[in-house]
């Protein structure tokens, strides 16, 4: 771990690139790495630990054992101790099969997590690495105090020095079957991903959640809190442009007045797009007060032409929006009102009047909560008789359900673009409003994914391909952790539109399909085409109030849009997907994949290639040193541009590099990665096919790679007690794998585990076992141990000392009885001296002290003296307010007068009472 430190120190001094200079544009870096810049680096650093460890685990029962593991060196290259102890094994260091229990390798289960000691990582092959590799994937496994003694043959091992260790295990269910692709193969941590990313942030600026590429002028446009930045791409560390886009104090004020905080009255920039080739269209919030206005992208100095911006932008950054620009207007869904209750879809051309928009009805719009806009031009259809297409994706509560809790359902709606809306009624309103319900199923629960988090469209290169729509949904419920991602053709969005109307009976709180007889004609929510025209319909203004009228009151479809095969392409019910993009990539064989790129709630990316009806997650790799979710992203070429509350991040998609062997280059599954004979190194190829392999369908390693020399892992030495539960770790590089374990023939209590086996300790137990991985045809021994009895000692010695320890606890028992016995009795005579103490002060009664005389039998007169000394001697008593008890007071004693110094104290009868 000091090592990793002092690499990370020297990563954080050299930067490749430097700081930018703090002038009067402030101080922007640009850095490679987990970390910040030199200057930044002591305030984000988190307090220090050696290991991370990770979440706690949700589980009832859990198990800890202690015991002494000692390592040895690596085996020879002919094992042949461990041979005799499993059996011939297989591969190059087990080569055969004994009596094995089977599991499915995972290296992150969602259920259980470990801290535990396995084999460290062995080190690259010499002369394996290549300019611009990163070092290997996989878990970070914690070091181990190993001795240098060598393994002698046999099946008993030499001793060594044990060291403690705490194997701190939760108790998790066995694996069972194959791993599912959603989850992803391989894990990055942020310390190993610092060779491909690069980030952009400046000091005191925040929500860097507005992304535009102009992929004309090369160029990334950040809208963030109270600025806009203009970078060039890729990242190469040339000092931003910045425009100053500052909230004045009376608004701030005014915005305060309001009862908003401090931090939400400012601006915050949520729309930029192109207008035309020369100027920037930009939204912000304006502290609760939008505004818009427009960036001469030449000079890029101020926003100029500041108008109203309610209608196109919302009033604050947590209210959910979308817009597009298409054919130079701006599509914008939001919000109208301060309260954020009137929703609203609008083309914002010309005065606020003269807008087109949605209806002020629920069965429009019911409290929506908005994720995307596209617009889709005829010549993507093949159509040319066609008109502009404007698609919302959003999710609001449902009309048809009446229950404790409103029912959310996710949706599409389309406009047409030459939508004029009608004459008498719906004037300045959509004539082409039409919505339908998006299907996503979950797993098990039917509809159950139905937040819409966000949608990204693919546009293919090649016309004669349509584009296609990815989802990604969520639940609604608490508890239902789950996350679906789905994919819809246009062309089935069209034919629901097309479909059957639906028309919500309010007696049933139900929507029932509407007769095709009783749809009027021309069909209402179309888009006027030439067809249309021809029949004298040359617009929206003319067409008929009874057209106009349905379409007003019957905007939903009765049919839903189903996703392509009808199921998700993945589902997961242990990460929470923000965010999505997508882009088509050429394999080696010619064949195009989808490639989409999920961005999670926790500040990771999970790259995910399509291969048949699923998508397979092929890699996690962690994006921040602290969790954030990841607002946006954007594609530009081979670079994925992540955008969050902190910072912009670029990442190099077409990173090969760092897959440093044949094998883990045809297993990562990469269409853009190619294994080179050539060049011995993971290439990203070109199409070229000069020795050059790849197989993202099976991922065949036996078939395509040469046989690689075997990894000899470190055999630990794990030193154990009988009956004691031991687990031994397993983890592979890739979640995919399916491991098998080896072990002695005459063990029996066994329990696979994902992360492991555990072992119950017998005499039939003892000695070595290797957990085998295999993928793609290709195995190899990831860890080996050996279980011997601790400090050589076996059970006739163990025998021994459990019976001495047994008399040593009944010696001591018997000890602390007398020990309590002669304290006892030492409390008991130390009270009665103290009664006697008394006795001499005067409170004796029976024996009066020297110089009192005897008794008399004359009644003398009670003093005040006399009548306080009944008191006193009956707060000694353990009665109620000091008094004795009633039972132990007799009143008439004896007839006797009793005298103290000559004087009587009382006498007993009734009238002295």
């Amino acid at each position: 771990m000091k090592e990793e430190n002092a690499k990370t120190t020297s990563k954080a001094i050299n930067w490749s690139m430097k700081y930018l200079k703090k002038e009067q544009y402030g101080r922007s870096s640009f850095w490679r790495g987990p970390n910040p810049p030199l200057e930044d680096l002591e305030p984000h650093r988190q307090p220090g630990s050696e290991v991370e460890l990770p979440p706690t685990p949700r589980s009832s029962s859990a198990r800890t054992w202690v015991g002494l593991t000692r390592s040895l060196a690596p085996p020879p290259p002919n094992p042949d101790w461990l041979e005799e102890e499993i059996g011939p094994t297989s591969s190059p260091f087990l080569k055969g099969r004994s009596r094995a229990a089977f599991w499915s390798g995972r290296r992150r289960p969602n259920r259980a997590e470990e801290i535990r000691v396995g084999p460290r990582r062995a080190a690259p092959r010499p002369g394996a690495e290549v300019a611009g590799r990163a070092p290997p994937s996989g878990p970070a496994e914690p070091k181990m105090l190993a001795s240098a003694t060598p393994p002698l043959p046999g099946s008993q091992l030499p001793p060594a020095s044990p060291f403690p260790l705490l194997l701190l295990a939760v108790l998790s269910g066995p694996a069972s079957g194959r791993v599912p692709r959603s989850v992803p193969r391989t894990s990055l941590p942020i310390s190993e991903a610092d060779s491909y990313l690069t980030r952009f942030s400046v000091p005191q600026t925040y929500n860097y959640s507005v992304l535009l590429v102009d992929p004309a002028s090369h160029t990334l446009y950040v809208g963030t809190r109270d600025t806009v930045f203009a970078l060039s791409l890729p990242f190469s560390g040339e000092r931003p442009r910045r425009i100053d886009w500052m909230v004045p104090e009376a608004h701030r004020q005014n915005c305060r007045k309001k009862g908003k905080k401090e931090d939400e009255c400012h601006n915050f920039v949520q729309i930029l797009a192109i207008a035309n080739a020369s100027h920037l269209l930009t939204c912000g919030t304006f502290a609760f007060d939008p505004k818009c206005g427009v960036i001469d992208v030449s000079s890029f100095q101020q926003v100029e032409r500041l108008e109203n911006g309610r209608g196109k932008c919302p009033f604050e950054p947590a209210q959910r929006s979308a817009a597009v620009m298409a054919g130079g207007v701006l599509y914008a869904a939001t919000v109208k009102n301060y309260l954020g209750t009137e929703p609203i879809i609008s083309r914002a051309v010309g005065r606020t009047e003269d807008w087109i928009r949605t209806e002020t009805l629920p069965s429009w719009l019911n409290a929506p909560a908005f994720a995307a806009a596209m617009a889709l031009s005829p010549a993507e259809w093949g159509d040319e008789d066609g008109d502009d297409e404007i698609y919302f994706f959003f999710t609001e509560t449902s009309r048809a359900f009446d229950s404790y809790e409103r029912i959310k359902v996710p949706r599409v709606a389309r406009v047409c673009a030459g939508d004029l809306g009608g004459r008498k009624t719906l004037q300045h309103r959509w004539t082409t409003f039409l919505k339908a319900d998006l299907l996503c199923p979950g797993p098990e629960h039917g509809r159950a994914s139905s937040i819409l988090q966000d949608v990204a469209i693919l546009r293919p290169e090649h016309r004669s391909e349509t584009p296609i729509f990815y989802g990604i949904f969520s639940s609604q419920w608490e508890g239902a952790a789950i996350s679906a991602v789905c994919a819809f053709r246009p062309q089935d969005i069209r034919t629901v539109l097309n479909g059957p109307f639906r028309e919500l009976k309010h007696d049933c709180n139900r929507g029932l399909p509407v007769m095709d007889n009783d749809v009027p004609q021309p069909r209402p929510g179309e888009c006027i085409t030439n067809n249309m025209k021809l029949q004298q319909f040359g617009s929206s203004l003319s067409l008929p109030d009874r057209v106009l009228t349905f379409i007003r009151d019957h905007p939903l479809m009765d049919r839903p849009v189903f996703p392509t095969d009808d199921h998700p392409l993945l589902v997961t019910t242990d990460t929470a997907y923000l965010r999505v993009v997508a882009h088509r990539v050429t394999s080696l064989s010619g064949k195009e994949y989808d490639v989409l790129y999920l961005g999670t709630e926790d500040g990771h990316l999970h790259r995910a290639v399509r291969i048949g009806a699923q998508l397979s997650v092929l890699e996690d790799l962690a994006l921040f040193p602290e969790p954030q979710p990841v607002e946006s992203m954007k594609l530009y070429q081979n670079w994925l541009l992540v955008g969050s509350r902190t910072e912009v991040t670029q990442v190099n998609t077409t990173n090969c590099g760092r897959l440093q062997s044949c094998s883990e280059c045809i297993l990562a599954q990469d269409p853009v990665c190619a294994w080179s004979f050539q060049l011995d190194a993971c290439v990203a190829h070109a199409g070229e096919h000069g020795r050059l392999v790849q197989d993202i369908e099976s991922a065949d390693v036996s078939s395509l790679c040469p046989r690689e020399p075997g990894e000899h892992p470190v055999v630990f030495e794990v030193p154990v007690a009988t009956a004691a539960h031991v687990v031994l770790p397993c983890s592979p590089s890739s979640a995919w794998a399916s491991c098998v374990w080896h072990q002695p023939g005459g063990v029996t209590a066994l329990t696979p585990r994902r992360d492991g086996l555990e072992v119950v300790v017998t005499p039939g137990a003892m000695g070595a076992y290797a957990c085998e991985c295999q993928e793609g045809g290709a195995a190899r021994v990831v860890a080996a141990y050996s279980l011997v009895w601790g400090s050589q000692r076996g059970p006739a010695s163990q025998a021994h000392t459990v019976g001495a320890g047994l008399a040593g606890f009944v010696l001591g028992v018997l000890a602390a009885s007398l020990t309590l016995l002669l304290i006892g009795r030492r409390q008991q005579r130390r009270r009665q001296r103290e009664l006697l103490a008394r006795d001499k002060v005067g409170l004796d009664l029976g024996a009066p002290p020297s110089g009192t005389t005897s008794y008399s039998q004359d009644p003398p007169s009670p003093s005040p003296e006399d009548e306080r000394l009944p008191l006193a001697l009956a707060k000694r008593g353990s009665g109620f307010g000091g008094f004795p008890p009633p039972f132990l007071l007799d009143p008439c004693p004896s007839p006797a007068h009793i005298r103290l110094t000559g004087a009587p104290l009382a006498t007993c009868d009734e009238t002295s009472i």
